[in-house]
């Protein structure tokens, strides 16, 4: 509450000087123009003057000053008195009569010192919804990136979709044509029978029409009668009617039934993606799901999910590739002649995979058929990894810095180097580009990554730098993976840590922290609930929730 004197100097009258003559008496007039207070005197002289005739001169309480204090309005209640105070309890603006008779008992401040106040909540809210446009900007970029990612793999998928109808087609024609084939064989096996059947018939018509002719000139009355009789009688069995004409058999198409069941088995079909929202690494939120060794509890070279339950597995020395649950049971298991190394899938219908000892051959799994054919040999290199871009084009890492680009069909289509050093791991992002792990100095033990576009000019090198402004030292780096935000997943083995390098970000966070037990990670796969699968070298795989 206001005190005494507090009211008593709320109730003096706020003066000014009149910027001409300094008196301070009838000061009730601002111009706008010259930011100076009148008196009235003075603002009839102002008004006459030959350059200021002109100005904007107004009452003081409707001054629009600049860089000056806040000129408070005029009383409503208490004509000449300026609301120069403000009831806090009121939340409203008053002079000095105001105070002594409505206000009296009421908390106040000067006029000014609430002004100030204001001014800087006023500050702090622009800051605030500068703030929120940011986020909403940043949200609505994100989301049109999303919708162009979206549309991207939609025509990807319509892509594979036509591509695979053409196939279909393709086999399709390729049965017909074939029975075409055989019904115009038919054709040509009847026509020339025919031709045969005729040509006989007529020939034994042509005989027998001579041997009649013969017999009508024959002389009645003469011995030539007899041998005539005798040659119709020995030559007439010879033309036996009673052999019976064998229709040629008539070919008929027996149509089979379309099962539709199996028909979209052998096309595919379309698997949406389960959504999920883009999760902040923190390494104390992330908990494991579930934990679980391979098969031969060796360790897993690549982890390839395919949906938000299973994933495929190549493991150490093992001629096969597994389809396991996220509970580590085998739901699938295909024996291969050759261990297989790292794996990628290309769309829902195939694999493509390098081999352990490395090879010159990138080698393709059916999983409609279970067949394994040669997709690809790029000799003189040697196969290390794989992975698929947006459009179907096939990158193949190959120990050195050469890249080698193949095309659905297995054919070289472009080479590129990445630098000075060896590539091995790659994985390729969104709008062509990629991400490559590569020796430093030649050294298989100390390794980093770099993001690329797909001509392989260099955008972004990381060297270990965190969040947290720590910088990892040596680094073992191996197979990655991506989530659908670009974000690249990368399991360290000599640091036991997997970090996630955001798109366009050059500090990685760190996924793992000492409660989660991961030793010495070396596969890694994202599947399609962004829960992130970590295979060890001790044979155990984590599936790990972010």
């Amino acid at each position: 509450m206001a005190s005494n004197r507090s009211v008593q100097c709320a109730q003096e009258p706020v003066t000014y000087t009149c910027a001409m003559c300094d008196s301070d008496d009838e000061v009730r007039w601002y111009c706008n123009d010259c930011q100076e207070n009148l008196c009235d005197r003075c603002k009839e002289f102002h008004s006459r003057g030959k350059k200021t005739k002109n100005d904007d001169v107004v009452s003081i309480g409707d001054a629009n000053r600049q860089g000056d204090k806040p000129v408070p309005e005029v009383c409503k209640l208490h004509p000449g008195k300026l609301c120069d105070l403000f009831c806090s309890d009121c939340n409203e603006f008053l002079c000095g009569i105001c105070l002594s008779k409505i206000h009296k008992h009421h908390n106040w401040k000067p006029f000014e010192d609430e002004f100030s106040s204001k001014m800087q909540h006023l500050k702090e809210h622009m800051a605030a919804i500068s703030t929120k446009i940011k986020h909403f900007k940043n949200e609505t970029s994100e989301r049109h990136r999303d919708n162009e990612w979206f549309n991207d793999n939609i025509d990807t998928v319509r892509k594979e979709v036509n591509s695979k109808r053409t196939k279909l087609k393709a086999e399709v024609d390729y049965i017909a044509d074939a029975i075409l084939a055989e019904l115009s064989a038919f054709e040509r096996e009847e026509s020339t029978m025919h031709k045969k059947d005729c040509q006989r018939s007529e020939k034994k018509v042509e005989e027998l029409t001579r041997l009649l002719n013969d017999a009508e000139m024959t002389d009645t009355s003469s011995v030539s009668l007899f041998e005539t009789e005798r040659s119709v009688r020995t030559t007439l069995p010879l033309y036996d009617v009673n052999v019976r004409y064998v229709s040629p058999k008539q070919p008929r198409f027996v149509t089979g039934s379309i099962d539709r069941v199996m028909l979209t088995k052998t096309f595919g079909k379309v698997h949406h993606e389960n959504q999920y929202e883009k999760i902040d690494i923190d390494s104390k939120r992330v908990q494991r799901l579930s934990k679980f060794s391979v098969p031969q509890r060796h360790q897993p070279f690549s982890i390839c999910p395919v949906d938000d339950s299973h994933a495929w597995l190549s493991i150490h020395q093992y001629q096969r590739l597994v389809l396991v649950n996220k509970k580590g049971v085998v739901k699938e298991s295909i024996k291969l002649d050759f261990c297989p190394f790292l794996i990628t899938m290309v769309g829902t219908t195939d694999i493509l995979m390098t081999s352990i000892p490395l090879r010159t051959f990138v080698y393709k799994l059916s999983l409609h058929n279970k067949q394994v054919t040669t997709f690809a040999d790029i000799r003189p290199h040697q196969s290390h990894d794989v992975g698929v871009n947006e459009w179907g084009e096939v990158f193949v890492s190959t120990d050195t810095p050469e890249i080698v680009v193949l095309n659905q069909s297995g054919t070289i289509i472009r080479k590129f180097a990445i630098g000075s050093e060896k590539i091995l791991d790659i994985v390729c992002l969104s709008s062509g580009r990629l991400c490559v792990v590569h020796t430093i100095r030649g050294s298989w033990d100390d390794r980093h990554m770099k993001i690329t576009d797909e001509s392989g000019t260099v955008i972004q090198t990381w060297t270990g730098e965190l969040d947290n402004g720590q910088k990892v030292g040596s680094m073992y780096l191996w197979n990655m993976s991506c989530d659908k935000y670009d974000r690249v997943f990368v399991p360290d083995i000599s640091n036991n840590q997997v970090y996630v390098l955001p798109r366009d970000g050059k500090q990685a966070m760190c996924l793992l922290d000492q409660k989660h037990e991961v030793v010495r990670p070396s596969a890694l796969g994202v599947d399609t609930c962004g829960n992130v699968w970590i295979g060890c070298e001790d044979g155990t795989v984590h599936v790990m929730g972010l």
